[in-house]
């Protein structure tokens, strides 16, 4: 009798610790498909450079949130901070173009004044950023140099909000030398430059090559 006693408590032990042990199991895959839930519809901001499409030799800066949530109070931080340079000396390094502002106060104004309080998925702005200078130097007009960073700091409202810090390189060297990007926009300038100079000829009395808008790219 005691022999069945021990046996029967002996299998409640292993049912009570089997029980525990996939209650346990349970927990930890809640949490888990529950992170990668958060972690998968989590706001993502972003951060690169692209040539410009109507500046020619600049550079534009390109933020976006390519996540599936809102990013809430967002909050830019350049490494090492933009340079300070008068707007004397802009103009005294261009010899081609005069600045009547500081091509750096766009994203003063936009990004670094005060924070963002809400950047909805999808959404993605541009800046003029960074202008060769005419000599080749791999410093910019601005005194950006060739390579910076740029930390993008913001949270998510998902329940317990989450922070987010998130750092970028922005490397004006890697687009050096890169043609300019054949998009629509691209296609259409080009197209209406020709058009302008052959206006341009007819009204001065001048021939010149009739306008190919038909033509490949």
């Amino acid at each position: 009798m005691e022999l069945i006693q021990n046996i029967n408590t002996l299998i409640n032990l292993v049912l009570a610790v089997f029980t525990l042990g996939t209650l346990i199991i349970a927990i930890l895959t809640f949490r888990q498909a529950k992170s990668f839930e958060k972690e998968r519809t989590r706001p993502i901001m972003q951060a690169h450079l692209r040539i410009a499409e109507d500046f020619d030799k600049s550079l534009d800066l390109i933020i976006s949130n390519v996540g599936q949530t809102v990013a809430h109070n967002v909050s830019f931080e350049f490494i090492p901070p933009l340079p300070e340079t008068p707007l004397e000396e802009l103009n005294k390094t261009s010899s081609s173009t005069i600045f009547y502002e500081h091509p750096l106060k766009i994203i003063r104004e936009r990004f670094l004044e005060e924070s963002i309080l809400t950047w909805v998925p999808g959404y993605e702005t541009s800046a003029m950023f960074w202008i060769s200078k005419e000599d080749g130097s791999r410093t910019s007009i601005e005194g950006l140099p060739d390579r910076l960073k740029i930390k993008i700091t913001y949270t998510d409202n998902q329940g317990k909000s989450t922070k987010y810090c998130d750092t970028f390189e922005l490397n004006a060297a890697l687009l050096f030398g890169t043609r300019e990007p054949k998009t629509s926009l691209y296609k259409i300038q080009k197209d209406l430059q020709e058009i302008h100079r052959e206006l341009r000829s007819i009204r001065e009395g001048k021939k010149y090559p009739q306008a190919n808008v038909n033509r490949a790219y």
